[in-house]
């Protein structure tokens, strides 16, 4: 059961640390973050060291054997530390947090040496990659190292349980509100390995084997764990996911702010702002969608600017009691008029024919309502979307890139 059991976590615990892998260069001053990453790595490599074949090779190159035992439950006692890091940082002020993220640090290296030092006393033996706990399970020196293990596994598996249960009916994310609930299942469901495992201590007190509970003990324990990495994946995979979606629209409006854009370039090719390219890290920053998009928005803004003393209120007047009569109305009403202003504008100083001061009008979107760093973008998108659709011709060379 542990064969078939390990490499699947296995595989949940190296995808979880690949999708945090990407965050930690830019969230390298945030200890949640790291520690977090910490869990999934540890949680592998607990799995990798316990699988038979990764065992068996372990005792040849170390020369000890079953030394994958302490490696293995000593990275999960250091997950089990890191998990309280994160739940500390998570609902702590900055200075308590770190506070009580040492101790819990200090705590589980002073387990991981009790473990090094009461496993260095067990009489050497066979490799026994399969049933190591039953074997030993009448070795007064394992029962003092399991007792140990056992102890400081249930302890922080019930802490955690508690800890993530309390910090989601705190938070108002809801993807961190189901990730931690699932995360206190899967601490949950870890409670049947810590039963089986204080039950052959106590059996072996009294000669008694526990064999027929082991596959409860590895399913209890894969299950729980399982549980627990994709509790803790929910959030991260929630944000990446709006993170992708987001950089999505943004090209998607900077592609579609294209046709708006040509308008006042054909008429104006100065608002095209010059970008100086000489610094790589400079360069690296210019060519990301969030600043070409910003760079467009900007110089359509720019391009507004410049056609602004052409604005005739005839036109203005006129064209809202076109677009009314069609239905529109709202923000959508100001956009499809701010649209024919644009291309009246444009015409008016093609001809130079600027309006008379008491005729001169504002465009009707001046003022949209924004709240969230696309909504300027969004209103803009709608100017663009009541322009003709044929394609803006211009004998300028159009350099979309920076």
């Amino acid at each position: 059961m542990k064969d078939l059991l390990h490499p699947i976590s296995l595989v949940v615990a190296i995808l979880g640390f690949l999708c945090l892998l990407r965050d930690i260069p830019a969230r390298r001053r945030d200890p949640a973050t790291t520690a977090l990453a910490s869990v999934f790595l540890l949680s592998g490599l607990s799995f990798l060291f316990s699988i038979t074949p990764m065992w068996n090779y372990l005792d040849r190159v170390l020369g000890t054997v079953n030394l994958s035992v302490p490696l293995a439950q000593g990275c999960v006692i250091a997950l089990i530390a890191c998990q309280q890091v994160v739940l500390t940082h998570w609902g702590s002020p900055p200075n308590i947090a770190r506070r009580r993220a040492r101790a819990w640090l200090g705590a589980g290296l002073a387990v991981f040496a009790g473990l090094l030092v009461l496993f260095a006393l067990l009489t050497p033996s066979a490799p026994r990659p399969i049933d190591f706990t039953l074997y030993y399970a009448h070795d007064n020196m394992y029962a003092a190292y399991l007792t140990l293990y056992v102890t400081a596994y249930t302890i922080g598996e019930v802490l955690l349980a508690r800890g993530c249960w309390r910090l989601a009916r705190r938070s108002k994310r809801t993807s961190v509100r189901v990730g931690l609930r699932v995360v206190a299942l899967g601490a949950i469901v870890t409670f049947g390995y810590s039963g089986v495992r204080t039950g052959n201590v106590i059996a072996g007190a009294f000669g008694i084997s526990l064999a027929g509970w082991e596959n409860f003990a590895w399913t209890c324990g894969d299950v729980g764990a399982m549980l627990t990495l994709i509790g803790w994946l929910v959030p991260t995979i929630t944000d990446q996911v709006k993170s992708v979606q987001y950089r999505f629209r943004q090209y998607l409006s900077y592609y579609r702010l294209r046709r708006l854009w040509l308008v006042f370039y054909s008429e104006a090719p100065e608002i095209r702002l010059p970008v100086d390219q000489g610094d790589p890290a400079q360069s690296r920053r210019f060519r990301s969608i969030g600043f070409k998009l910003y760079r467009r928005a900007v110089e359509i803004r720019d391009g507004r600017f410049v056609i602004r003393q052409y604005l005739e209120a005839g036109v203005r007047e006129s064209s809202e009691a076109h677009h009314r009569a069609r239905g529109l109305s709202g923000e959508e009403l100001n956009a499809a008029v701010s649209a024919d202003q644009i291309l009246a504008g444009i015409a008016a100083r093609k001809t130079g024919e600027r309006p008379h001061p008491d005729r001169l009008t504002d465009f009707a979107d001046t003022d949209p309502e924004t709240s969230q760093p696309m909504d300027d973008i969004d209103a803009l998108l709608a100017v663009a979307r009541h322009l003709p659709r044929q394609r803006a011709h211009t004998s300028h060379s159009e350099r979309v890139f920076a």
